[in-house]
Parts: structure tokens; C-alpha cells; sequence
């Protein structure tokens, strides 16, 4: 355990805390439960608390001795978690609590996400609501929920509660680099209706599955080069239209629009089964001499299948076609950050059932007017393929701040602490600290987290002495506010 002199505040708590919440199912939309685990938890206290319709919780605790003149500080995260599993682990997200293991300075999952993305800043908030020898001024704790599908909980949060003007959001990813900018985003939905046939007399139904791609967060990876399993199916199934008679049946893949697809499943009905699978091994070669090391694990198989209802003709060749055009991945690089991405889109999630096929998109950009192109480019592309669009969930960047408090102080304390320089920087990922912004515009903000890795898949980490390393981070940094 690192030793401290600041006060007697004991990192095991917020241990405790991660590992009682682990055992609340939370996923996005589902945070009733975590809420009222909230609610309680400041109630047994004494504190001020305040839960809305949308299961956000705001709690406040008042200033330590010595510490009343200070300017109130805004401790911030969210309580939903992305919910994904591997598909050889059987787990049911709205009851089955998430098993932590700790290897040595590892914690993980048994098969899912962890939810270190966030629960770190709910442990947080929770040990240091519940530590009485904090040295602090008084805090505001801002518990907000649906952060992973669309911002929804800060969205609607009522922020006319909060008195504070400077807030440490924990909802980064990466020891020493505080995030002081971010992208916006929007999600849209493509929707197609389908005109289904019998299948021509002689064809054969072959089942393509992808599997065993590193996937991730579809702003903080998108860069890294990790192919998305639903981009790497559209890649095969044109190819076997190339090569013999093909129409597609369905094609399914991702189950979040945040995030990379690592798996997709698609059934094609083909004129020559030789030529189809010859077809499938020729793309598979090819995509994998243009894996990155993460996709090591990628697998294609192929098997045969019992037939059902095939899209038309027509059908059949404008989704491929849309498939292979569509403006994904990294689109643009800032001109004003290095190494950082300005534009980007996913396909994270393509489904499809006997009347229509929906595909799912998350856009980002540090540029508004680029933000308003990619909605306009996959209109396009809808209008092309006869489909219909919606565009749902925008929310706005977080411009840079040249003049700022909480800047100063991370980088003062985080040098006092580890004698290193810390980082700021801007990410493309989309934080709630945008829309928080939109509230209160003289808010003061800096977003801070330990080392996690593989955020929003089942190969998800977080390493214990990082998590202790921000906690000790922002028990300085509430000492030094005065």
C-alpha cells in the first residue's frame, strides 16, 4: 500500500465500494438498483441527496474543518456500464452479479466487461463520502446514468442544485494524462425494408461466422487499426458475390454502437458451394495479413446450414454494395492536436430479421459542421440504399480552456506526488463533460482515470496501483483547493 501524509484515508474502502457495486447489475437503462444503493448509501450518512426520474443521484457533503471558505468541488461519474460477454460465457447482465478476479495488480471479469468504465468514480465517491478524516472542501457528487447510449442521465439532469465551479470527472482512461477536450457525437439508425424470396432451386446456405477480434471503444481505439468484424464480413460476402450466385439472407454483428464489432454472423445462399468457400479462404488470407497484433485471435468459419427466405435479387446487391461504401472508421485527423482524431464513424451493430435489415452508427468530431456531414453522408447513403434514417443522441464537444484551476493544480499535485510531468490532452471519445458544460459554461473541468484497458469488451482490465494512484490524486487535489 502507498504511503501518504495528506490524511489517514484508507485506499482499501475503495476497494470495497468496487466490489459491492460489481455485484449491481447496472447496465445502461438498468441503474435502479445501483441508485437506491446510492441513495441509502448518503442517507445512512446523513447527507443531503437528491434522486431523479432518470435514477440520476446527487449527493453533498459539507466542507471539513478549515475548509468552509473554499469553492464547492464537483466530483463526477457515471453508474451504467456497457454489458458484453463472450459468447462461450453465460452470464445475464440484469441479474447476475459481474465476477471480479484480481491477479496480482490486475483486476478483470470472468468473461465480461468489468465496469472499471466507471465504476472507479463511483468507488471513489463513495469511500471519500464515507471517510471522515477527508481534508476537502465540500463536495458535490453527481452519480449520472445511460452515459454509454446516448448521455441520456446528464442530458436530463438538473444541474440548478449544484453550487460548485470546479469538477473532477473520473471517467478517463490513462494514468497521468489528464482529458481537458473531447468529441461530440451522434448515433444513427439506417433502416431497410426487405423483400424476401424462396431460394433458386440448387443453391446451398452457408453460415459465416467472425469471431475472436479485439473490438473496443469505438472513439479511444479507433485509430489502433483493429478491424471490425462486421467491415471483415461485408469484405467476404462481396467477394463470394464475385466469384458465384450469391443472396444474402442476413447478416448480424456488434451489439453496440460505441463500440468496435469483435463478432458478426451472416447466411448467404450461393450457386457453387466450392467457389463460395474458396472465396471465403482467399479474404480470409487477405484480411489477415492486414490484422493488427490485438486481432490475433480472428477466426472465420464457415459451415453449412439449413435454408430459409433469401433477400431479392435487388436487395441482395444494394446492401452489399452499401456495406462496402459506407464512411467508416478514421475520417479526419485534427490540424490542431497531434496524433488526435477529429473525425470518425462506426458501424457498431448491423441486425437483421424477416422484414428489414438496421444498421447502427456512432459518428464523432471535435468539429460541429464536421459532426453535420457524416449525418449528411449517411443520408445519403440511405437514400441511395431505400432506406430510412433517424439520427438520435447528439451531444456536444468540450472546447479547451486556457485558463484553468483545475489544470494547474492536477499538473501541481500530480508532480508533488509521482515527480513526473503529468499530460493534458484532448481525446475523440465523447464524455459527459460537453454536455455538463452546456449547463454551467464557467465550469471549471478536468477528466482524470487509471490504467484501463480493452474498455467496453470482455477483455477489460484495470490495474489496481493505477486506481490507488487516482485516488491518492484526488485526495491532494481536494486538500490543495482551498
Amino acid at each position: 500500500m502507498i504511503q501518504y501524509d495528506m490524511c489517514n484515508v484508507s485506499f482499501h474502502k475503495v476497494l470495497e465500494q468496487f466490489l459491492a457495486i460489481s455485484a449491481i447489475p447496472r447496465g445502461s437503462g438498468n441503474e435502479a438498483a445501483i441508485a437506491s444503493y446510492i441513495e441509502n448509501f448518503a442517507a445512512e450518512r446523513g447527507y443531503f441527496c437528491r434522486r431523479d426520474a432518470w435514477n440520476n443521484v446527487f449527493c453533498r457533503r459539507p466542507a471539513s474543518p478549515g475548509y468552509e471558505q473554499a469553492i464547492p468541488v464537483v466530483l463526477q461519474g457515471h453508474t451504467d456500464m456497457v454489458c458484453e460477454a463472450n459468447s462461450d460465457t453465460v452470464h445475464d447482465f440484469c441479474k447476475d452479479p459481474i465476477r471480479v478476479i484480481r491477479e496480482g495488480d490486475i483486476l478483470r471479469a470472468d468473461g465480461t466487461t468489468l465496469g472499471a468504465d466507471n465504476g472507479v468514480a463511483v468507488a471513489i465517491m463513495l469511500a471519500l463520502l464515507d471517510e471522515p478524516e477527508l481534508k476537502a472542501p465540500m463536495l458535490e457528487c453527481i452519480f449520472t446514468t445511460s452515459e454509454e447510449t446516448g448521455l441520456d442521465g446528464m442530458r436530463n439532469f438538473d444541474a440548478s442544485v449544484v453550487t460548485g465551479r470546479r469538477m473532477i470527472n473520473m471517467d478517463s482512461a490513462g494514468e497521468g494524462v489528464a482529458t481537458v477536450a473531447c468529441a461530440g457525437g451522434v448515433r444513427t439508425d439506417l433502416i431497410k425494408p426487405l423483400v424476401r424470396e424462396e431460394i433458386p432451386a440448387g443453391y446451398t446456405v452457408l453460415q459465416i461466422r467472425i469471431s475472436g477480434l479485439a473490438g473496443g471503444h469505438s472513439g479511444e481505439d479507433i485509430h489502433r487499426g483493429r478491424m471490425p468484424a462486421i467491415t471483415a464480413m461485408s469484405r467476404i460476402l462481396s467477394h463470394i458475390a464475385g466469384c458465384c450466385d450469391a443472396r444474402l439472407i442476413s447478416i448480424c454483428g456488434g451489439s453496440k454502437d460505441n463500440a468496435i464489432p469483435r463478432e458478426c454472423t451472416a447466411l448467404i445462399a450461393v450457386s457453387g458451394r466450392s467457389a463460395a468457400e474458396q472465396a471465403v479462404q482467399y479474404m480470409e488470407t487477405v484480411l489477415r495479413r492486414r490484422l493488427v497484433a490485438e486481432d490475433e485471435h480472428f477466426l472465420v468459419q464457415v459451415q453449412e446450414t439449413a435454408p430459409s427466405p433469401c433477400m431479392s435479387e435487388q436487395d441482395s446487391r444494394t446492401l452489399l454494395s452499401l456495406l462496402q461504401v459506407l464512411p467508416l472508421g478514421v475520417r479526419k485527423m485534427s490540424r490542431d492536436i497531434p496524433d488526435l482524431v477529429e473525425t470518425s464513424a462506426n458501424l457498431g451493430v448491423v441486425i437483421t430479421d424477416e422484414h428489414q435489415i438496421k444498421l447502427t452508427f456512432s459518428s464523432r468530431s471535435s468539429v460541429e459542421t464536421e459532426l453535420d456531414q457524416m449525418q449528411s453522408i449517411l443520408e445519403s447513403c440511405a437514400a441511395l440504399a431505400g432506406a430510412s434514417f433517424t439520427h438520435r443522441n447528439r451531444y456536444p464537444g468540450w472546447a479547451f480552456c486556457t485558463d484553468s484551476r483545475m489544470q494547474e493544480c492536477y499538473k501541481e499535485v500530480w508532480k508533488t506526488l509521482y515527480g513526473t510531468e503529468a499530460q493534458i490532452i484532448g481525446i475523440h471519445a465523447g464524455l459527459e463533460c460537453g454536455l455538463f458544460m452546456e449547463k454551467i459554461p464557467d465550469m471549471d473541468i478536468i477528466s482524470i482515470g487509471p490504467d484501463i484497458c480493452n474498455l467496453h469488451s470482455p477483455d477489460e482490465t484495470c490495474t489496481v496501483s493505477s486506481f490507488e494512484r487516482l485516488y491518492l490524486l484526488v485526495v491532494k487535489m481536494l486538500q490543495e483547493l482551498r
